[in-house]
């Protein structure tokens, strides 16, 4: 009996779907064995020395410890991908040559090299419709989780340039059919929206700002509707995280959802409210949005289902937790989880596993807290976001420092500051909140000096959170006697 094929999903993110057999993992216990996988999937061939994973997934470690760290990664990756599999059976999917290692070409087909035959065929003879077709397969970042990754940029480059002829030889199509420059317009704004969301999750705010307000404008001198909603929605988020929120509230009354808009459009918009009421205290308005956005993230079809699903389950948790109601937060927090883990998108996987993490603690169950933060500052920190990466360190020395464990929470908020240095604001009022929480009991005055200039750099911040978080910091010193009132 042949094997199910095996089919592994890189644009949009990390994926896998067998088309029978018992069902695949859902997490992977070594990340070194999602990396084999990906490593193999984007090589040529399908196929790889073993010194050359090494080199990739352990670069520091000694060849013998290296060779071992491979041998576990292979065993977890065949099992992962075969769960079935007897402990010395032989993989369907991932099988070795000598020294290499190689994908089965029979039975595992790859998203990106059925996207680039449907290119070079398009690019060969199509027509209209199979250039857009085409260009359609190619959307979505390759492997936005690594995105920082250097193995991947061979890759990226050559999905870019495929990407660019597409655009290309659909606008030359157009300009000899009596076409306009419309849509190539719209793709460069779409451009621009995919490479600030990558921008504003580096922490680059302004220029994320920037690049959306561009985004925007095109669409606005397109008469792109719902372009126009998608985008407006984007340059609030990042507003509204400073000092911009009455600005990012306008730009979203000026660019409301039209009658017909798609329920993807719709739940953008309600998030993005959601979001910005948030970060100004109107919980229960935040909350009322979050809850309008996951009906229509239910509704939505296709890949961007999960994701809208998921932020809009953490946002609902963010405004219930923030408004006091920790218990009636515990339920969507714990349901936006799946739908977080199936987009792929390991920022977002952070964001909810932060939620979870804060959730916990506030329930007082610290064991748990801690063990969502880790998960959450391990993503962080291989989804390439410097920002969320501080915050989560920054409550991570908390939780150590609740749980007596002062060494552990010395190291993790001095990285935290050290991390959110470059970025002052928010992030970095956070980090110095919990190196001054760590301080108070050993170093009173270095400790009143850290909340001073947190507090000013919340109040640079413009967010509400991380000015109470400092307010709230001051008052338990002063509780406890370790700085005067």
């Amino acid at each position: 009996m042949n094997p199910p094929l095996l089919r592994i999903r890189l644009l949009g993110g990390f994926g896998l779907v067998r088309e029978a057999g018992a069902p695949l993992v859902a997490r992977w216990s070594r990340p070194g064995a999602r990396t084999l996988v990906k490593l193999l999937a984007l090589a040529p061939d399908h196929a790889l020395h073993r010194e050359q994973i090494m080199a990739v997934c352990w670069p520091h470690a000694e060849l013998r410890a290296a060779l071992g760290s491979l041998r576990v990664a292979l065993h977890t990756a065949r099992h992962a991908l075969e769960p079935e599999l007897p402990p010395r059976g032989t993989s369907a999917y991932l099988t070795g040559d000598g020294d290499l290692l190689r994908l089965a070409p029979d039975t595992v087909r790859v998203d990106t090299d059925e996207a680039e035959a449907l290119a070079r065929r398009a690019l060969s003879r199509g027509g209209r419709r199979e250039l857009v077709h085409a260009l359609e397969a190619l959307t979505g970042e390759l492997l936005p989780e690594d995105h920082y990754a250097p193995w991947t940029e061979p890759a990226r480059h050559r999905l870019a340039r495929r990407r660019a002829d597409l655009r290309r030889a659909l606008a030359e199509y157009r300009g000899s059919h009596g076409g306009g420059t419309l849509r190539p317009e719209a793709d460069a704004a779409r451009v621009r929206l995919d490479w600030a969301l990558h921008l504003d999750r580096s922490g680059r705010y302004e220029e994320a700002v920037t690049l959306v307000r561009e985004a925007l404008h095109s669409y606005e001198r397109q008469g792109l509707h719902d372009a126009c909603t998608l985008a407006a929605a984007r340059l609030a988020e990042v507003l509204g995280r400073g000092s911009g929120a009455d600005e990012a509230l306008a730009v979203l009354g000026a660019h409301p959802p039209g009658p017909g808009a798609p329920d993807d459009i719709r739940a953008a918009h309600h998030m993005a409210r959601s979001a910005v009421l948030s970060y100004r205290g109107r919980y229960d308005e935040g909350l009322a949005a979050a809850r309008a956005a996951e009906h229509c993230a239910e509704a939505a079809q296709g890949a961007d289902h999960p994701v809208l699903l998921a932020r809009s389950l953490a946002q609902q948790t963010v405004c219930l937790g923030l408004s006091g109601l920790a218990d009636e937060a515990v339920g969507p927090a714990e349901s936006a989880l799946a739908p977080a883990e199936e987009s792929g998108d390991w920022a977002l996987l952070a964001t909810v596993l932060s939620v979870l993490r804060e959730t916990e603690r506030r329930a007082g169950r610290h064991g748990d807290a801690l063990a969502y933060g880790r998960r959450a500052l391990a993503l962080a920190e291989q989804a390439g976001r410097p920002t969320a990466t501080a915050f989560e360190r920054a409550n991570l020395a908390e939780l150590h420092l609740l749980l007596g464990e002062r060494a552990d929470a010395e190291r993790l908020a001095l990285a935290s500051v050290e991390l959110a240095e470059p970025f002052g604001g928010t992030a970095l009022a956070f980090a110095l909140t919990a190196l001054a929480r760590v301080r108070g009991g050993v170093a009173r005055k270095e400790a009143k000096r850290l909340l001073e200039r947190a507090g000013r750099c919340a109040k640079e911040g413009g967010h509400l959170q991380a000015i109470d978080e400092v307010r709230l910091a001051w008052a338990e010193m002063v509780e406890a006697r370790q700085v005067l009132p």
